[in-house]
């Protein structure tokens, strides 16, 4: 089954630019064990990448008549926070969530992809 896994607002984890590079290479190692651990437990990384912030974003919205709206910024203050992503292929969610733990302490979402035929 596919998965969404949204790495989203900042958890225990404080900003980026606030570490320092020992503690930056401490986080990106646990990225790198995350990918090995799915490998040797046959969770497939499909996608996976860091966002910018939710001021980087352009938000598209239709109104009633299907106009097309644009504006900057994220389409939601919650989604400010959304740092990242991973699309995997997992046997199930219970071992994505084991899996999930290996990550530097981020607030989550998983979401599973529904299929469109």
């Amino acid at each position: 089954m596919k998965y969404l896994l949204l790495l989203t607002g900042d958890g225990d984890v404080p900003a980026w630019d606030g570490l320092s590079e020992a503690e930056q290479a401490a986080l990106m190692e646990r990225f790198e064990q995350f990918q090995v651990e799915c490998d040797a437990r046959g969770v497939e990384i499909l996608a996976g990448e860091a966002l910018k912030t939710g001021e980087s974003a352009t938000t598209v919205r239709r109104s009633g008549g299907g106009a097309r709206v644009v504006s900057e910024g994220p389409y939601a203050a919650a989604y400010e926070g959304l740092g990242g992503f991973f699309l995997v292929e997992t046997p199930n969610l219970d071992l994505l969530l084991e899996l999930s733990d290996i990550l530097p302490p981020y607030d989550m979402e998983l979401r599973p992809v529904d299929a469109m035929e």
